[in-house]
């Protein structure tokens, strides 16, 4: 059988490396190069656990298709419950499976796979660097470091419903669904709101006009009884699968009256989902780095480096990661929303940091026999001043990245879009404590859920868009661990050393911008519930160690 994908063999990677000593205290260094990715392994691991059929099969009850008194029944140990008679999707009790499988008509199903079509993942790689001898044994070296992401791999629903044309010049829906989706907002979720008439939806609708009352257009039964109900719960998606797919109305639980001959101009009817993995993925990196170094001399080896950086991507997840299994505050995190639109996912990278500063050092301290202070002391005042060494490791970060939600699904069947801030000065994250001591990132959290059902200072997306993604920053890491330790020479006895460490010396909680509550309506808006490191709180630890 063929593999996940086809074999490539005229992956070409060349590189380029140039290095100049214009003289005895300065070198200038460039270099180019294009890498593969030796991928796969995360691919297979997908398989391994999640399963796919012929390997580890789970069927999946589509939401909604069956009720307590139509599922399946166990009846026995060697009967599946689907041949017993249940009824099936597209009115077919399957009794063998033959692969490649088929997926069933009329089955609406939510799953995965991959795309046979993946290239190799590569990167574009190229830097530039000017290193400098200073006085005091001290060097400085500055560079741009640069790296072009291509063909990575990206979660895209081939089953998205796509952006219909009006034969009859009424536009596209993701421009008709917006402006119904506006007029909801503008109403208040107001279903009894009169609306005028939008070309498009009485141009594919016309079956829609006059399900309420004689005289109706389409647009207004739309509006009334789908578009205006599901905004601020299912989101878009659902409306349109009512009038287009089901044909069947969620809110009064009757039929639409659909042509006999009617077929979905949204959707195929065997999956409502289908994410694939596959390599249309793009992301950008460049950066400004500065480093002090100090080699190990005069008792002193330190190195001192801060990074001004900007990572983009279309999505930040391993490539072992599915829209069911992604990590962070929703699965989504490497979801394509808009698969006719992929660069729409365009945003800062999930783990971006604009600033990195970090230092590390190991100081002998100048005190005792040789060193500047008390170099002539005895045996007993040396063993009391003498050999003490500090060394340590501080790093610091700004604020990483994080995005709301939409509390339904307005683009994509199985994955929210992103939320859309319109009053930015309203909308920004700024962290305060509650009463109880809980971080908060948004002082106004309740005024934000409030202000969404007329669309102002958050609302959710309209048919078609992504949304705002990483458009929030949170904590960034800040850590200071450090020792203190004196060591004591006892010559042909060995030696001892004691050792005072200290981690998390500012004894700082930082917050992971993942765990802070991101889904619009839910209650828990802003609310952090997860630390960003496992060192909550300062620790020490002492030792004496004899060495012989």
């Amino acid at each position: 059988r063929p593999g996940f994908y086809k074999k490539q063999k005229d992956n070409f990677a060349p590189r380029f490396a140039l290095a100049y000593s214009p003289d005895n205290k300065t070198s200038i260094r460039l270099g180019a190069g294009i890498y593969f990715d030796h991928f796969g392994e995360g691919l297979v691991d997908i398989f391994d656990q999640q399963g796919e059929f012929g390997l580890s099969t789970a069927v999946t009850n589509p939401a909604g298709l069956f009720t307590a008194s139509t599922s399946p029944r166990f009846t026995a140990r060697n009967v599946l419950p689907f041949n017993n008679n249940a009824s099936f999707p597209g009115g077919v009790v399957p009794t063998t499976t033959t692969y490649p499988y088929t997926a069933p008509e009329g089955n609406f199903a939510i799953t995965w796979g991959i795309d046979n079509r993946l290239k190799t993942p590569y990167s574009e790689n190229f830097d530039l660097s000017v290193q400098r001898q200073l006085p005091a044994g001290f060097t400085i070296e500055t560079a741009y470091v640069g790296r072009l992401g291509r063909h990575l791999l990206q979660s895209q629903d081939l089953a998205e419903p796509v952006d219909y044309v009006d034969p009859g010049g009424g536009g596209d829906y993701y421009a008709a669904g917006s402006a119904l989706s506006k007029l909801v907002d503008a109403n208040g979720d107001n279903a009894a709101a009169s609306v005028q008439p939008i070309q498009y939806f009485e141009d594919v609708f016309p079956y829609m006009a006059n399900f309420d009352f004689p005289g109706q257009s389409a647009t207004q039964a739309i509006y009334s009884d789908e578009w205006a109900p599901f905004r601020s719960g299912l989101g878009a998606t659902t409306p349109l699968a009512d009038i287009d797919f089901f044909c069947f109305s969620g809110t009064e639980g009757v039929p639409y009256n659909c042509p006999s001959n009617h077929v979905s101009r949204f959707w195929q009817d065997q999956f409502s989902s289908l994410y694939a993995q596959n390599t249309i993925g793009m992301s950008y990196y460049n950066s400004g780095q500065i480093t002090l170094r100090h080699p190990s001399s005069h008792g002193l080896q330190t190195d001192i480096s801060y990074t001004y950086s900007r990572s983009i991507d279309w999505g930040s997840d391993s490539e072992r990661s599915t829209e069911f299994t992604g990590g962070g505050n929703a699965a989504n995190n490497s979801s394509i929303l808009n698969t006719w639109r992929p660069y729409l996912n365009r945003a800062v990278s999930d783990f971006d940091t604009t600033h990195l500063l970090t230092v590390d050092w190991v100081y002998q301290l100048p005190f005792g026999k040789g060193r500047a202070f008390g170099g002539n002391a005895g045996r007993v005042v040396n063993a009391l001043i003498g050999g003490w060494q500090s060394s340590g490791v501080f790093r610091l970060t700004s604020g990483l990245p994080f995005s709301f939600f939409d509390s339904g699904w307005n683009t994509d069947w199985q994955e929210e879009s992103y939320g859309v801030a319109v009053d930015k000065s309203q909308v920004h994250a700024h962290k305060t404590f509650l009463s109880n001591g809980t971080p908060q990132y948004f002082s106004n959290a309740t005024a934000i859920n409030n202000g969404l059902i007329n669309g102002t200072p958050e609302r959710f997306s309209y048919p078609g868009e992504a949304g705002e993604r990483n458009n929030f920053r949170g904590d960034g890491y800040i850590d200071l661990d450090s020792s203190l330790s004196k060591s004591w020479d006892m010559q042909k006895y060995g030696a001892l050393k004691f050792a005072w460490e200290v981690y998390n010396v500012t004894n700082t909680v930082r917050f992971d911008p993942l765990g802070i509550g991101a889904g619009l309506t839910g209650g828990s808006l802003g609310l952090a519930s997860s630390e960003l490191t496992d060192q909550e709180y300062r620790h020490m630890q002492f030792s004496l160690r004899y060495d012989f």
